[in-house]
């Protein structure tokens, strides 16, 4: 847990200037494929909101819902920065596998890739369900293991060794090796995948290629870095996904890819 919470606390210092607005927030991308309004009530949690930015946009319009924004690393000092001239968030460091909040209190809880980073999924997911009222929902974004996407699944593979060498080096030496990585990979994925976005025949090859999602030659860094570095990375099938909601007795479960990154959105209601 350590290690995770200085890789982040790291790349959220190199991220510090971002500016809401500029580019999509990970919330609206999820609140796009999600058929129902994810901030409801009076009190929201977000869990592992890194530099704010998602936090920011959810209160920012949803001005009468009060956001508590949780974070493991000191990216809750930019989160904070970020926040200040709204009154309706509260800043808040914590482990996701350690939640030090009141039990069924929350109207909703949102986290975007955090769980799968953890030693014990599972225990996070019930760490958040102690914090949420009866019948209120959680709206999780895990990473897939592409198992349907051969392309992706091996390349993954290949990745994974590599991860063996790579998530021991220093944060300081990996960072820029990402940051000049990134163009090639951009080159190499992002680019074809944008040009096969055009057209009818091949718009569904665009969407099976890594790194699709990259919009300039640099903007991959960060995920790069992500998956690079992270020491601790679970990837979840369809059906495993789900099921880490249906063994804690989550009802009316529901499952979606992003379009971009093509990991899991996933949402459901707390039961018993």
């Amino acid at each position: 847990m350590k290690e995770t919470k200085e890789l982040y606390g790291f790349l959220w210092s190199k991220e510090k200037n971002y500016l809401p607005g500029i580019s999509k927030s990970h919330y609206h991308s999820m609140q796009d494929v999600i058929s129902e309004k994810i901030v409801r009530g009076k009190l929201g949690v977000e869990i592992g909101s890194g530099n704010g930015h998602d936090t920011f946009v959810m209160s920012k319009e949803n001005p009468d819902v009060k956001i508590v924004s949780m974070d493991l690393s000191d990216g809750i000092h930019n989160a904070k920065k970020l926040v200040e001239n709204l009154g309706n968030v509260c800043i808040l460091k914590g482990s996701a596998l350690n939640i030090p909040l009141k039990d069924g209190l929350f109207d909703f809880a949102y986290s975007f890739g955090v769980l799968h980073h953890t030693e014990n999924p599972t225990k996070g997911l019930r760490e958040i369900k102690k914090i949420l009222k009866k019948d209120a929902p959680v709206f999780l974004y895990l990473y897939e293991d592409h198992s349907e996407n051969l392309l992706k699944y091996y390349l993954l593979k290949i990745i994974t060794v590599f991860r063996k060498v790579t998530t021991n080096i220093p944060h300081k030496l990996l960072y820029p090796f990402c940051f000049f990585l990134s163009p090639l990979v951009f080159l190499l994925f992002s680019c074809p995948a944008k040009i096969f976005g055009r057209f009818d025949i091949t718009r569904k090859i665009s969407g099976k290629l890594p790194f699709n999602f990259g919009s300039t030659p640099f903007s991959l860094t960060g995920d790069l870095y992500d998956r690079f570095g992270a020491p601790i990375e679970e990837r979840y099938s369809r059906s495993g996904a789900m099921n880490l909601l249906k063994n804690e007795d989550f009802y009316n479960i529901r499952i979606t890819r992003l379009v971009d990154t093509a990991g899991w959105v996933l949402w459901g209601v707390k039961g018993s």
